[in-house]
């Protein structure tokens, strides 16, 4: 797995490429969460279109993040994640608990 985070006006954008399941990939992708919730202020964007695959595992810790950034009036946003993600979201009922959006642009107006 692949992490890119960058700064954009008061947000982070983290371009996430590769796999998020159970194993390294997860455990990588919730040291990264934390350091950005830890070290960085504002909401924070996840780039999910060049995610492959996520498992149960990779979906608990986009669950334990989003009550993790709440608890610090902070969003955990989603940006284009694949229809084979949007199905996982939209079976667990999540997709009503995350802000998801098609694109960055259409995120950074929404979320400002």
């Amino acid at each position: 797995m692949i992490v890119e985070k960058r700064r954009l006006e008061d947000f982070t954008l983290l371009n996430v490429e590769g796999a998020i399941k159970l194993g390294e990939s997860a455990a990588f992708f919730a040291e990264t969460l934390e350091r950005t919730l830890s070290q960085e202020s504002g909401h924070v964007l996840v780039d999910l279109s060049k995610i492959r695959e996520m498992d149960s595992t990779g979906l608990g810790e986009l669950v334990d993040y989003l009550g993790r950034f709440k608890d610090r009036r902070r969003k955990l946003v989603l940006i284009k994640p694949s229809d084979q993600i949007r199905n996982l979201l939209r079976t667990t009922r999540l997709d009503n608990l995350f802000p998801i959006h098609d694109s960055l642009d259409e995120a950074l107006e929404a979320e400002t």
